[in-house]
């Protein structure tokens, strides 16, 4: 017989994962101050610029459509009904909560690093929009309650949590994963490989070789017989020979080996 779980061991499971999170974002939050945080940071941020620059120009061209074909008369007096309302409801608004819960997925969950392969970069780039979708519809709760409790149906708020976050969603994801493609690039471009420091390594130069400089011996003075009668005690330091140069042997000094002078018979 399997025993049921109890309530309160999925609570303190659930807590113990709750603060390991936390932990891990606190750690992650303090590792910006490194070069690899800011690193993140600066990818991160360029991700996020292309979807800003993308959405500014789509919010641009439906600005200048709602323009041309603007009149006073049949819009209602509310500020998101007219053409600059509806350019920041579509830029700035609606789409805040996407923008900021995918930079922070980006930053601290799945960071596009440069060591990373691209499709994992890009299944980092899928996650951080899916949780951007996720927030688009949790804060679309409050206006789809609302547009339901004044139109007197419920599907407005259907309409909020379902096909309106997604619509946006996917749009919103896809300009995300073409802004990870150019962080990640380039973020590579901006970090040396291993092949590139091997080449710019300085060469190990060989020590070179240090000349053998040779002191030729100095030969004493000779010590007179009336030196040694009153000094006595010096003892005459031997007669060093000099030092043959190099390339020459003893064994070639043959001249200690010749034969003595020949006595002239003028001396008998």
């Amino acid at each position: 017989m399997t025993s049921t779980p109890q309530p309160d061991a999925a609570t303190d499971r659930s807590s113990r994962r709750a603060a390991v999170f936390l932990r891990r974002a606190v750690v992650e939050v303090r590792g910006l101050r490194s070069d690899q945080g800011r690193r993140r940071l600066l990818a991160a941020a360029t991700a996020l610029g292309v979807v800003l620059v993308a959405r500014f120009a789509l919010g641009l061209a439906a600005l200048v459509g709602s323009a041309l074909g603007y009149s006073v008369t049949p819009w209602p007096s509310d500020f998101t009904a007219t053409p600059v309302g509806q350019f920041l409801g579509s830029f700035v608004l609606y789409p805040f909560p996407f923008y900021l819960v995918a930079f922070v997925v980006l930053l601290v969950v799945c960071p596009v690093d440069p060591d990373l392969p691209l499709p994992r970069v890009l299944r980092h780039g899928v996650v951080a929009g899916a949780a951007g979708t996720v927030a688009l519809a949790v804060v679309g709760i409050v206006p789809g309650v609302a547009a339901s409790l004044s139109g007197g149906t419920w599907v407005n708020l259907a309409l909020y949590l379902t096909t309106i976050p997604f619509a946006a969603g996917v749009v919103d994801t896809a300009l995300l994963l073409v802004g990870v493609v150019v962080a990640w690039h380039g973020s590579r471009a901006g970090t040396p490989s291993l092949d590139d420091a091997a080449e710019t390594a300085p060469a190990e130069t060989a020590p070179a070789a240090t000349a053998t400089v040779e002191t030729p011996a100095v030969e004493e003075a000779p010590v007179s017989a009336a030196d040694r009668v009153a000094h006595p005690e010096r003892d005459p330091a031997p007669a060093t020979r000099p030092t043959p140069p190099r390339g020459t042997s003893a064994a070639d000094d043959w001249s200690r080996f010749a034969p003595p002078a020949a006595d002239d018979g003028d001396e008998r």
